[in-house]
């Protein structure tokens, strides 16, 4: 059987960075994308990742017309490459984007909002691609017999963000960014719902010594991020969501901590590729 193939797109948080020092980790925003073994597409969050993603889709004639895209949330650095993403542009595909509603508002009332004539010449009803808004509620999602999604509530002030929870036959990818656990302890819901991951996504925006001045923020550190593959027996850590104030030798440096307390973790880099 084939392999479930995990690339990262983008993993920057908060806004996208292109200096010269943090080309090794990327600076495009949050974007993964997962192929499974029987060729689905599923895309996690449509940051600025987004745009290279698009172009490598719509110029691959093989890649399949119908796209799955989960958002955690909807702040800008999780949505703005929705503005650049080619299929969108293009009636052969079908794209499926499953999201919660937030603060009483749906997934088309917020992307109505986000392009604003003001603000972006195209407005969702133009785009010639078959779009489709699905809302997603604490219930299991089947994308087929094989592939099951979930998805629960974490803090990220001043609403909430969504883990997402994707089962690959019998493999678990679990995806969680934007969360800030207590200063005294981890949430016991974000560690239970990592459990047994195969491959845990965790957000790491800060050391350890960051953190405290962002509390409130909604953002964790590489020791939250670690603390959280360990008390969930999670097999693998990808730490994410890097600081844009982060250049490539402080990535380096939180990694090479990180390994020192749990031995099978990597920080994110744009163009990083993993199987499963």
């Amino acid at each position: 059987m084939k392999k479930t193939r995990i690339r990262f797109w983008g993993c920057r948080g908060s806004f996208p960075t292109f200096d010269t020092n943090k080309k090794k980790f990327g600076g495009d925003t949050s974007c993964v994308e997962i192929r499974t073994p029987d060729d689905k597409s599923i895309i996690l969050d449509m940051g600025t990742g987004l745009r290279s993603l698009g172009q490598k889709i719509v110029n691959d004639s093989s890649y399949p017309k119908e796209l799955h895209i989960f958002l955690s949330h909807y702040h800008l650095d999780h949505i703005q490459g929705f503005l650049m993403f080619a299929p969108l542009f293009d009636s052969n595909y079908t794209i499926n984007i499953y999201s919660r509603n937030s603060n009483g508002k749906n997934a088309k009332q917020i992307f109505d909002f986000f392009l604003q004539p003001e603000i972006w010449p195209i407005n969702v009803d133009f785009l010639p691609s078959n779009l489709k808004f699905v809302e997603m509620n604490k219930d299991e999602i089947l994308i087929n017999d094989f592939i099951k999604v979930t998805n629960n509530p974490h803090p990220h002030p001043p609403l909430e963000a969504y883990s997402i929870k994707i089962k690959i036959f019998e493999k678990i990818i679990t995806y969680i960014t934007d969360c800030e656990h207590s200063a005294d302890d981890l949430n016991e819901e974000v560690v239970n719902f990592a459990s047994k991951s195969d491959l845990l996504i965790h957000d790491s925006q800060y050391t350890i010594s960051d953190l405290p001045n962002h509390k409130g923020w909604g953002h964790s550190s590489w020791k939250n991020a670690v603390d959280v593959a360990i008390k969930s027996k999670s097999k693998k850590l990808i730490l994410f969501h890097h600081s844009p104030d982060y250049n490539d030798s402080d990535i380096e440096n939180m990694e090479t901590k990180a390994k020192l307390n749990f031995s099978n973790v990597i920080a994110a880099r744009q163009n990083l590729e993993i199987e499963l």
